[in-house]
C-alpha cells in the first residue's frame, strides 16, 4: 500500500468517525473543492486584488475557515497565500472553523511578526519570561487594519 492510500485510509477513516459521531456524512476534500461546490472558483490573477481578496474571503468564512493575523501582509502577498492554501484538505465539521494564518509555521520569522504585530503586552511579557534572552522586537501596529468579520450594515 502506498503512503498516499494509506493516508487516503486514514482521512476516511477520520470522515466515518465524525460522520458517526455528529450523524452527518464528511468528506474529506481540498478547500478549493469545498468552495468550487458551492459555485465559487477564485481567479489566480485577479484584476482587483482588494475587491477579489474580500470576496475569497468571505466565501472561505461561508464553509468555516478563518483568517487571521494577516494585517501585516499587503493585499497581493494575502491573496497569494489564501490561493496556495486551497490546496489544503479539510473537512468541515458542524458549528466548528478552521482559524489559519500566514504565520503558523512558527518559524523565528513567524515569532517575530506576531510578537511585533499581533501579541498583547502580557503575551510579549510572557515571552520575554519564558526565553529571556530573546531580543523582542519593538511592538507596532499592523500597516493594514482588515475587518472582513464585520457585521455588514445597508
Amino acid at each position: 500500500m502506498s503512503l498516499k492510500d494509506r493516508i487516503d485510509t486514514v482521512e476516511q477513516d477520520l470522515a466515518d468517525f465524525y460522520s458517526s459521531l455528529y450523524g452527518r456524512k464528511f468528506e474529506v476534500k481540498t478547500i478549493r473543492e469545498w468552495l468550487e461546490e458551492r459555485g465559487y472558483r477564485p481567479p489566480d490573477h485577479p484584476d482587483d486584488v482588494s475587491s477579489d481578496l474580500a470576496t475569497l474571503v468571505e466565501h472561505l468564512s461561508e464553509i468555516g475557515v478563518i483568517i487571521e493575523w494577516a494585517d501585516h501582509l499587503i493585499d497581493d502577498e494575502l491573496y497569494a497565500w489564501l490561493i496556495e492554501q486551497l490546496a489544503v484538505q479539510m473537512f468541515v465539521m458542524p458549528d466548528s472553523f478552521l482559524h489559519t494564518s500566514p504565520i503558523g509555521g512558527c518559524s523565528e520569522e513567524d515569532n517575530d511578526v506576531w510578537l511585533t504585530y499581533y501579541a498583547t503586552d502580557e503575551d510579549r511579557a510572557d515571552w520575554k519570561m519564558r526565553f529571556p534572552d530573546y531580543e523582542l522586537p519593538p511592538k507596532m501596529d499592523a500597516p493594514y487594519k482588515r475587518d472582513f468579520y464585520a457585521e455588514q450594515t445597508t
